[in-house]
């Protein structure tokens, strides 16, 4: 459990500003870099996968795509549960022991523990590729002051001269050896972003209403593993949250908090929030060429007071209207 090491890289690209409106990454970087922080004793660190890749159909027109990660419940919660069922039972085996257990959001660089476990290898689209299964799956830790064995690191392969990610995307977000620029991602603008979208990147976005997988799904590691791959945790597959897409008519017709929380309680697009998820639907109808979602961009403009919105919801009917 020793990550000081890989800090520099890290800290190389906040410099950069290569972390756009994540302010909480740097702030975080101490506890991040140093499990020692959370679990002063640290000796080891068990490192899981909970694989999610499953084929996504077609998007219907009038409809955002979800990420696929997103579309069953929370994964936080459902791998914690897990995790915590996992401490538990490593303390019965051996008491004394302590634990701390991390599931992406705790301070714990947790893509960074599992490629030290061997789990996988870094992709030039940032991803952690495993070469055998792809990059769709999800990471949990569990740190513990027991001296583990540590697991031999099979040999890795790299992504070669294969530039099939960089050139899919739609942003240009990807750089060179794996440097993502979060301002142009479409993952970053439409979840973890709580301004504006760029109106140049607008038209880029597709029909993605949260997240995007676009670099996993053209990488040949991944390619045509998704149909392969079994979603071995319930709780992740599509049919037990949101689905695969979103209306995006019922998506502009959300007028409250409490709508939002009824219909997304549970689920990875909390994280948006309803102003969020608002601003990604009035992008993807934008670009949907859908006149009959003009009315409901123009309930936002009616009633919403959020300046923000009003200029999405303005933007996508011009474009739908072919306002110049």
């Amino acid at each position: 459990a020793r990550l000081a090491q890989h800090r520099p890289v890290f800290d190389a690209w906040v410099a950069q500003g290569l972390h756009a409106g994540m302010d909480y990454l740097p702030r975080m970087a101490e506890d991040r870099y140093h499990p020692d922080r959370k679990l002063p004793e640290v000796k080891s660190a068990i490192v899981l996968a909970a694989w999610y890749g499953y084929e996504q159909k077609n998007c219907s027109t009038g409809h955002g795509k979800v990420s696929r990660y997103a579309g069953g419940r929370d994964y936080h919660k459902v791998l914690k549960k897990k995790l915590i069922a996992l401490s538990d039972w490593l303390k019965a085996q051996e008491p004394g022991c302590e634990t701390f257990v991390s599931v992406d959001s705790g301070p714990t660089v947790d893509r960074v523990l599992a490629e030290c476990a061997g789990l996988g290898f870094f992709g030039k689209n940032s991803l952690l590729i495993n070469p055998s299964r792809g990059s769709y799956f999800l990471i949990g830790s569990v740190l513990t002051t027991l001296a583990l064995t540590p697991t031999a690191k099979p040999p890795m392969p790299n992504c070669g001269n294969c530039t099939r990610c960089a050139v899919a995307c739609p942003t240009g977000a990807i750089g060179k050896n794996g440097v993502i620029d979060a301002n142009r991602c479409i993952s970053y603008l439409t979840i973890e972003n709580k301004g504006s979208i760029p109106v140049e990147l607008r038209p880029k976005i597709g029909n993605r209403v949260f997240g995007c997988d676009i670099c996993q799904e053209v990488c040949p590691f991944t390619l045509g593993r998704a149909t392969q791959q079994t979603v071995l945790i319930a709780e992740l597959k599509p049919d037990a949250g949101v689905g695969e897409s979103l209306d995006l008519a019922e998506l502009l017709s959300i007028r409250t908090d409490e709508a939002f929380l009824k219909r997304f309680a549970g689920t990875p697009l909390m994280r948006a929030k309803r102003r969020g998820l608002l601003r990604n639907a009035c992008v993807v109808a934008g670009n949907s060429g859908e006149p009959m979602l003009i009315p409901h961009l123009e309930r936002i403009l009616d009633e919403e007071s959020d300046e923000m919105l009003k200029e999405h919801a303005t933007w996508a009917i011009a474009r739908l209207k072919k306002i110049d």
